[in-house]
């Protein structure tokens, strides 16, 4: 009893002092990377991911307990340890200060002319880039080259996950372990997801945990590789996310389509029919955890918040480069 009510405090407390965002800005600023330079550096030395494994093993753990003990005492406290692991290495980030505070731009709303305007200059990169995928071993290393152009720190490999067919099924193209401090993707996925996986993940690696925060550093660095492949991922994706805020505005976005070349087109066939092949009773349920998820961590927009990165994107651009918008 009294170790569980040890825990519970400590989760307590630390979630309090999480909703300070001083407290929380500087624990993402200098604690949690000490996470990633001790179980993420160790972690780093496996070539397969860890996590599922850690996962299918804290599953197996709960179920021993309740099965050989029959306790709900001891159910309660190992529950309350992994909640605890969560908060120190995850959970404090959610509350850290917004990131255009960190990069020094301002968050400003945009008209949907400027919306079409950015979504054109997107669409003319598009034109000029070449769409050959690279090997994910490749992009693997080149995410870290990219990410520490962005943020110069450690950063583990991305690992492929085995269940990837799993994910696929959720419709999860990526996730961050809290457990062992790991960027993992799936594998299976059209190549062009992987880049922009891969440093979407490694982003939350560096504290930044909101999706569309993670969204926005994964389309900096891959936008300002020199690999050309990760520059057409960084592109294309915000071309998907940028059109279809244009369309949930009543935009007709035809015309940017019939611009984009055939192997392009292609990709987004090919994309659209992978996260397809299961339906979407599993994607729908896995929705709807992520967007629980993410509002109890005080992300109000829940899974919404990833269509955000679009403003991020638009915002640092009108400061940094506005003859996109003349």
């Amino acid at each position: 009893m009294k170790k569980n009510l040890i825990l519970l405090l400590s989760v307590i407390v630390l979630n309090a002092l999480a909703a300070i965002e001083a407290f929380a800005t500087l624990y993402a600023r200098y604690i949690s990377p000490l996470f990633v330079q001790t179980i993420g550096r160790l972690a780093g030395l496996f070539p397969i991911s860890l996590f599922e494994w850690v996962v299918l093993f804290l599953i197996i753990g709960l179920l021993f307990i309740i099965i050989k003990y029959r306790s709900w005492m001891l159910v309660f406290r190992y529950l309350l340890v992994i909640c605890l692991v969560f908060t120190l290495t995850t959970g404090i980030n959610y509350h850290r200060q917004p990131i255009e505070k960190d990069m020094q731009f301002t968050k400003v709303d945009y008209t949907t002319k400027e919306l079409k305007q950015l979504c054109q200059y997107v669409t003319n990169q598009l034109y000029i880039l070449d769409t050959t995928a690279m090997d994910q071993a490749t992009m693997a290393k080149q995410s870290r080259i990219a990410m520490n152009r962005i943020i110069s720190s450690y950063y583990p490999n991305p690992k492929p996950m085995l269940f990837s067919k799993l994910m696929t099924a959720c419709g999860l193209s990526g996730i961050f372990s809290p457990f062992t401090i790991e960027a993992n993707y799936n594998k299976d996925m059209t190549a062009f997801n992987t880049p922009f996986t891969m440093c979407h993940e490694l982003s939350h690696l560096q504290g930044y945990m909101s999706e569309d925060e993670a969204n926005f550093l994964a389309y900096l660095a891959c936008s300002q590789s020199d690999q050309e492949y990760f520059r057409y991922s960084a592109y294309l994706t915000a071309f998907i996310y940028i059109t279809n805020e244009l369309y949930d505005l009543g935009v007709d976005i035809n015309p940017y389509y019939v611009q984009l070349s055939e192997p392009i087109i292609k990709d987004l066939k090919e994309d659209h029919a992978f996260w397809n092949q299961y339906g979407d009773t599993m994607s729908t349920i896995t929705n709807t955890v992520n967007d629980t998820y993410l509002k109890m961590n005080s992300v109000e927009e829940g899974v919404v918040s990833y269509q955000r990165f679009v403003g991020l994107i638009f915002s640092y651009y009108k400061q940094n480069n506005a003859n996109i918008f003349s």
